[in-house]
């Protein structure tokens, strides 16, 4: 019984990792793709960026593809977005800290740590501003996501100190020289960049802010180190250490700047290079898309001089005098074997196109100028012109266009889906009166027309709600994780899988829509989509071999997070509160204490203090069975074997109407001492605890000290005893 069930806890355990360990990958994935989405819509220049679209099957074949014309708002809107989610931590740990210091008071940390805090942070921020919003918009989105790994210089250097007189310190100032290189690889690699210099000082002040987790945080080592280093990170370390309330405060002040930096920056830089006409933040945009079509000569007989001839005119008005109708008589023509005049509307077939038609139209001509008009008429989407000859009857009826599987298109191209007329109804184009404005010197047809849809986009509040949603999901995934003393498989590894599987799937889509714009048309509307270059894997990783070194330098420099130090239910996790945004994973693996060291002493001093927190298991009885009890016991006695290093575990259970009214206790109040003795045998404890039975002013009590386990003197489980003839009866006191 014993091992089924060790083998079913254990079960549970494992698939309980698996999937927090998935969980925290897939949110990793989807916290940076999702920022780097929106980055690729930035636009750095005043010149429109290159968007390639997605137009239905035989569109290339019909169409020029032309310019597209995108409100002024489009890219106010994508860099609204990424502002958004760079300051929304710094909101959160505005609010939090403002909340904090409302409850629990304000106690300002000295002028030093303040100062000392607040350059780091802002350094950062600039930092972080410049290589979203300057350097990475005019990378593709496979190179974006492998610079980031060359941000881990400065905790690099520090390191370096830390392992002064250490075997490895040569691995350190490798790893630490892999970091700077690739800062001028970077700008030597990448001279097509507008503005090449934004790369090297984007990486270079984004590291600044993550030094905090680095330093000394006991004592312990009473070594100065080389040139005094080791004494002064301590002293610097301790001029940083603020108090629960110290810290709320803190927080409090470097958010605010860093939100003030970061609007700051994003109003200046765009004024300076002129790229946001206006500042106005909208959830959504419209973007215009011009397209080109150039259909084909109008055939069945059609005369293209028939708008110029009036005097051959074969368009005649309805309306005509009585004194015409000999003259009418002679122009009858027949149609579908009909005699019809002239004068009535008629819908000619494309001979090219099966969803478009002429139609020539006499009705919205004045008597006094009855010049027939010739109109190229493009049907809805998912409709053609339902007839190979011509018709008269429905243009009246308007039931010109039909659905396409009840259209017989005979020998016209049938195109599947219009990629010309995208509305619900027709689109009706008048052909030229003048013949120089359908043919060329040489006399060839040469008319086209310029076609516009628009289409309203909301992807950058769809992009901003799914990564903020996903990069604070993925912050706490992380948090518990370590908290739970999972690091390494619930931390480590998805860091570390993360960036790279988040690279094979940039690499793959972009090959396929290199290859195929339309290949994710169901996902993402025409002309938005990750920045891309035409690059295969081998030629990525052959322009691109650094981030091999730049990988693994930032693995070696943060090592420590597979040797987890944090404490099961510590709060201390990582510096500062929250993360940055835009770059949770070296968020995660920077912040993370790396030097913190554990001191039995201090948690002993805690335990004995009651400094520590108190958790209390509280349960009532009345009639339950032998097999509730023991069910109840069996987990306290799960809970008293758990290490109890950083919380101590008390059990209470209530028990109403305990007594007989000889004032003896109950078979139930029995049974409990039963359940316990049989708990105690099942586990093979060979000596249960003793039973220490008390009179209370309530009735009674019983007290059992489970044995010692784990480091700990073992739980105290107390027995409440209610006696109805001292407590009120029906009274809940339990």
């Amino acid at each position: 019984m014993n091992k089924l069930k060790f083998l079913k806890i254990n079960g549970l355990k494992f698939v309980t990792v698996v999937l927090l360990c998935a969980l925290t990958t897939c949110t990793l994935m989807l916290s940076k793709g999702s920022t780097l989405f929106i980055v690729s819509q930035i636009q750095t220049s005043v010149e429109p960026k290159f968007a390639k679209h997605c137009f239905d099957e035989f569109c290339d074949e019909r169409l020029e593809a032309g310019p597209v014309k995108v409100e002024e708002n489009a890219s106010s809107s994508w860099m609204w977005t990424l502002l958004i989610a760079l300051i929304f931590p710094d909101v959160l740990s505005f609010v939090q800290s403002g909340f904090m210091m409302f409850t629990l008071g304000r106690s300002r940390p000295n002028i030093s740590c303040i100062f000392i805090t607040l350059f780091s942070k802002i350094a950062q921020t600039i930092g972080t501003c410049i290589l979203f919003f300057i350097a990475l918009p005019e990378l593709s989105a496979t190179e974006g996501a492998i610079v980031t790994a060359s941000l881990g210089w400065f905790p690099g250097v520090l390191k370096c100190f830390i392992d002064a007189g250490k075997k490895r310190i040569w691995i350190d100032v490798f790893a630490v020289l892999c970091q700077f290189g690739t800062l001028i690889l970077w700008v030597a690699l990448r001279s097509h960049h507008s503005q090449i210099w934004s790369l090297p000082i984007g990486l270079f002040l984004s590291s600044l802010g993550w030094w905090a987790a680095w330093l000394p945080q006991t004592d312990a080592d009473d070594t100065n180190g080389p040139c005094g280093v080791f004494k002064k990170m301590r002293d610097l370390s301790k001029k940083t250490e603020v108090n629960r309330k110290e810290k709320h405060c803190l927080n409090l002040i470097v958010s605010l700047c860093k939100i003030i930096t970061a609007l700051t920056f994003c109003f200046a830089s765009s004024e300076l290079r002129n790229i946001l006409p206006k500042y106005e933040m909208k959830a959504s945009y419209e973007k215009t898309f011009q397209t080109v079509t150039m259909p084909g000569q109008p055939g069945f007989g059609i005369p293209l001089n028939e708008t110029l001839d009036v005097l051959n005119m074969v368009c005649i008005p309805n309306n005509l005098p009585t004194a015409t109708t000999t003259r009418l008589e002679k122009l009858q023509i027949k149609i579908n074997g009909e005699s019809v005049r002239a004068g009535v509307n008629v819908a000619y077939p494309d001979e090219d196109d099966c969803t478009a038609y002429w139609k020539r139209d006499c009705s919205y001509f004045p008597p006094n100028f009855p010049y027939p008009s010739l109109n190229y008429v493009i049907c809805p989407k998912g409709e053609g012109f339902g007839s190979n000859i011509s018709d008269f009857v429905c243009i009246n009826l308007g039931t010109c266009c039909k659905p396409l599987n009840e259209t017989d298109c005979g020998s016209r191209t049938k195109y599947t889906g219009s990629c010309l007329n995208m509305d619900s109804v027709e689109r009706s184009f008048k052909f030229p009166n003048d013949s120089s404005e359908f043919r060329n010197e040489s006399g060839d047809f040469i008319w086209s027309l310029v076609l516009e849809e628009k289409a309203t986009i909301i992807y950058p509040i769809v992009a901003l709600a799914i990564q903020i949603s996903s990069t604070y999901l993925a912050y706490w995934l992380c948090y518990f994780a370590c908290q739970s003393q999972v690091q390494r498989e619930c931390f480590a590894i998805p860091i570390s899988l993360s960036q790279i599987l988040l690279l094979v799937m940039l690499l793959f889509m972009c090959r396929e829509f290199s290859a195929d714009p339309c290949s994710y048309k169901g996902y993402f509307p025409s002309g938005i989509f990750f920045n891309c270059n035409e690059r295969t894997f081998k030629s990525f990783f052959e322009h691109n071999w650094m981030f091999i070194l730049v990988s693994l330098s930032q693995a070696w420099i943060t090592i420590q997070i597979w040797f987890p130090k944090s404490e099961k239910l510590a709060q201390d996790i990582f510096v500062d509160s929250f993360y940055e945004s835009l770059l949770i994973e070296q968020s995660m693996i920077f912040r993370l204490f790396q030097n913190k060291k554990k001191d039995k002493k201090d948690k002993e001093a805690m335990k004995e203090a009651g400094a520590l927190p108190r958790v209390i298991g509280c349960a009532t009885m009345w009639h339950e069975t032998k097999q509730e009890m023991e069910l109840l016991l069996h987990s306290v006695m799960d809970m008293n074997e758990d290490p109890q290093d950083n919380f101590t575990w008390k059990q209470r259970i209530f028990f109403d109407d305990a007594f007989e009214d000889n004032g003896c206790v109950n078979e139930y109040v029995l049974q409990l001492f039963e359940a316990m003795h049989r708990v105690h045998q099942k586990r093979k404890i060979v000596e249960p605890p003793t039973p220490i039975l008390k009179d209370t002013s309530y009735g009674g009590s019983i007290t059992w000290q489970l044995h010692n386990t784990k480091g700990h003197d073992g739980t105290k489980v107390v027995c409440h005893l209610k006696d109805k003839n001292k407590v009120r009866k029906k009274k809940r006191w339990s």
